[in-house]
């Protein structure tokens, strides 16, 4: 389970421009409108994947991965047969990407306890060593 005082730190997190977010395609700019009109709660597993797979390539930027980071991590948790399309070596690249060193401290802890708590889920079988070895060198 991610820890809900975790995913507090990152609760007032908007992508950038909000429903008018940069979007190479414009039914990403629809999903944004509509998950952002919306409680997380009642967001599809597919538009959580597909936001955090396309953030900062061809969907918003940091600030949209901050946004849908936690979700993502939650919902893979809660339902790991999915078939969720970012694995742990591309989330460790998305999170320097998204330029983590820079991000709040507050935020920086949190991120790290949400990756701790996701990993800890994963099925043996994963191969998480990248992301494992990306937390290490951030300790």
């Amino acid at each position: 389970m991610i820890p809900p005082s975790a995913k507090a730190a990152f609760a007032d997190i908007r992508p950038e421009g909000g429903a008018d977010i940069r979007a190479a395609r414009a039914e990403d700019r629809i999903r944004v409108a509509r998950m952002l009109a919306t409680r997380p709660a009642d967001w599809s597993a597919a538009d959580i994947d597909l936001v955090a797979f396309r953030a900062m390539t061809t969907l918003g930027g940091p600030e949209t991965f901050k946004w849908i980071l936690p979700h993502f991590l939650e919902r893979s948790v809660a339902s790991p047969l999915h078939g969720w399309l970012i694995e742990s070596e591309v989330l460790a690249e998305k999170l320097d990407y998204a330029g983590f060193d820079a991000w709040p401290e507050a935020e920086r802890r949190a991120a790290h306890e949400m990756l701790r708590a996701w990993l800890a889920t994963r099925p043996p079988y994963e191969d998480d060593v990248a992301l494992r070895e990306w937390l290490g060198r951030q300790s």
